[in-house]
């Protein structure tokens, strides 16, 4: 009986220690990508660019890119399968232009407006949409991509969605004068056992750490300062 007492005794040390060790990882790597929403907030500020952090739940990656082009979030929020078929909607589009174009320069490229042979109403309407903004792999040695290990980012959540994301990408958007969307990231431990969400503020990009999960708001919500937390 002794001797069990004393194995048990170790047993539960060793998971106990295995616990510490991967709350302080949880911990460390919350911390991590708290800086990293900070970074970008600055930096959309200081360049004039757009940037976004982009977030692959089901990878447990994240990383950072910026676009020259001008960006406009949806005007209404949308749920994961609306957004999905918007960016397969996109894709399409961005494919179909490209074929078009190719076929363009076998014939000795795009007929101008003074020649005879252009045609205005053989243009289609989908040509006229807005270009959309092309993003691209941020090159700052400072902010460099990161798998999680051991780790999952649990949801990601910002108004311009229905709800929560818990798989996929999701994004987060910073603004050059100085704004990024108010949202939710929510990191836990491969069980499930300790949970730390970051809570984003849009204007300031202040980032506060939760060490426990802060649920969307619903209507009019406000943080301690009195601020709104969503519009």
């Amino acid at each position: 009986m002794l001797v069990l007492m004393v194995l048990a005794l170790i047993a539960g040390l060793g998971v106990k220690g295995l616990r510490t060790i991967t709350k302080s990882d949880l911990r460390a790597a919350t911390t991590h990508l708290s800086g990293a929403v900070r970074y970008l907030f600055d930096r959309a500020s200081i360049t004039g660019k757009y940037h976004r952090l982009v977030i692959d739940l089901t990878e447990g990656r994240y990383w950072a890119e910026v676009s020259d082009d001008r960006f406009y979030a949806p005007n209404e929020a949308e749920s994961q399968a609306d957004r999905r078929k918007r960016e397969n909607d996109e894709a399409a589009s961005d494919e179909e232009q490209r074929k078009r174009l190719e076929k363009q320069n076998a014939y000795g490229g795009s007929p101008t407006i003074s020649g005879s042979s252009f045609d205005l109403s053989k243009l289609e309407v989908g040509e006229f949409r807005p270009r959309r903004a092309r993003f691209a792999a941020f090159k700052e040695t400072t902010l460099k991509p990161v798998t999680l290990k051991k780790l999952k980012i649990r949801s990601v959540y910002t108004p311009r969605m229905t709800e929560p994301v818990t798989s996929g990408r999701a994004y987060l958007y910073f603004y050059p004068l100085g704004q990024t969307e108010p949202a939710i990231i929510t990191l836990s431990d491969a069980a499930g056992e300790s949970v730390y969400s970051l809570v984003v503020h849009p204007i300031t990009g202040r980032v506060r750490i939760y060490n426990s999960e802060v649920l969307p708001p619903t209507g009019r919500q406000y943080d301690d300062e009195g601020n709104q937390i969503v519009k």
